[in-house]
């Protein structure tokens, strides 16, 4: 986790760009939240905010992807071109996305860990190299096969800014939400949701970086098998 904490500290797009993403996730969330007090709570309304904001994230994960692939390649990472190669892997991108929404929620709710856990580097074959979506679905689970402890300790470092930050958050929230001092309200939820904010980034920046060392690590490993010759036992006399 240092090594790649180091990477981001070092290019300081790393950080910008996911949070970009977080800012425009966190306005599409808040106007979802908002139409949906103003209406009475619509299922359509909540249903077609969910999808856009599911596609937001995606693609911001997807530009993230390309600025950390950049990176640790050593080559300039400029914010309007990884935009715009995402842009380009635009339809790939959206066909992903909901299978990859749904991942995610059944990895939030406990039932399907290992599912997203196994197409974990889908999403970067997509963007970095161009793969088909079922040659990068079976890639990913022959990674995930491969080293199922990388991806597990791994992911689960790259979570630590948000587990850190969100029960402190929640609560400073909720007592901007009920204090009867309105200021102090609103400099409580204000405060909550851009430490929240920040937590997200650079969870979002580490993650990135760590998924795309991971899917070239992987794309190595996997050369290196189809290559080696196999080993052949012959009896001695």
């Amino acid at each position: 986790m240092r090594a790649l904490a180091r990477v981001v500290w070092r290019r300081k797009e790393l950080v910008l760009l996911p949070g970009i993403a977080t800012a425009v996730v966190g306005g599409l969330v808040w106007g979802l939240v908002r139409a949906e007090l103003w209406t009475g709570g619509s299922v359509a309304l909540g249903a077609a905010g969910a999808v856009v904001i599911a596609a937001a994230a995606t693609f911001g994960s997807a530009v993230t992807l390309l600025a950390a692939d950049d990176a640790l390649c050593g080559r300039p990472a400029g914010i309007g071109s990884c935009w715009t190669r995402a842009a380009r892997r635009l339809p790939a991108i959206a066909g992903w996305m909901p299978v990859g929404a749904l991942g995610v929620v059944g990895a939030l709710l406990l039932v399907g860990m290992g599912w997203s856990s196994a197409n974990y580097l889908v999403l970067p074959a997509l963007v970095l190299d161009g793969a088909g979506m079922r040659e990068a679905r079976r890639n990913s689970r022959a990674a995930y096969r491969r080293d199922r402890g990388r991806f597990v300790r791994g992911s689960s470092r790259m979570t630590m800014p948000v587990q850190v930050a969100l029960v402190p958050c929640l609560v400073a929230f909720g007592m901007g939400l009920t204090v009867r001092d309105r200021g102090l309200g609103a400099l409580l939820t204000a405060g909550a949701a851009l430490c929240l904010g920040a937590a997200v980034t650079v969870t979002a920046s580490l993650y990135g970086v760590f998924r795309a060392a991971l899917y070239r690590d992987s794309v190595v490993e996997a050369a290196t098998e189809a290559v080696r010759p196999a080993l052949r036992v012959t009896e001695v006399r």
